[in-house]
């Protein structure tokens, strides 16, 4: 059985499309919907898992459930699709990955914006009469 999330479902209101398919997508968020990439779990009766989705309009979920592009373009949209909508996940907090502490120990750390000394101002370097 397929992992279901009402989260990542309602996720998927209001959303832009994520397939974007050229010639095809109707750009409409109030027509977005999650829509199931075939996956492992995917059998007679059974929905892919929850994870294995895109945000699609009406007219790129009816293209893809339908079929009507070639096998390869399928497949490119909806990888495409599922990496945007993972990115979308990762950054709203509905999906969170864990740090590796192996790869953060190799990560230059960010520069703080904050000098480390105070600035002086142009009237430092004035001479006095």
């Amino acid at each position: 059985m397929a992992m279901i999330s009402a989260k990542l479902r309602n996720s998927a209101k209001g959303q832009p499309c994520t397939f974007q398919i050229p010639g095809i997508c109707c750009y409409d968020p109030e027509t977005t919907v999650l829509a199931h990439i075939g996956d492992e779990s995917k059998g007679m009766g059974n929905k892919a898992a929850d994870y294995s989705a895109g945000f699609a309009c009406f007219s790129c979920h009816e293209a893809i459930d339908q079929h009507r592009l070639s096998k390869l373009d399928e497949l490119f949209y909806s990888l495409r699709a599922m990496q945007r909508t993972w990115a979308h996940w990762i950054k709203s907090g509905l999906i969170i990955l864990p740090i590796d502490p192996a790869t953060a120990k190799r990560r230059p750390k960010k520069k703080s914006k904050i000098p480390s000394r105070p600035l002086r101002s142009a009237n430092t370097f004035a001479r006095k009469p």
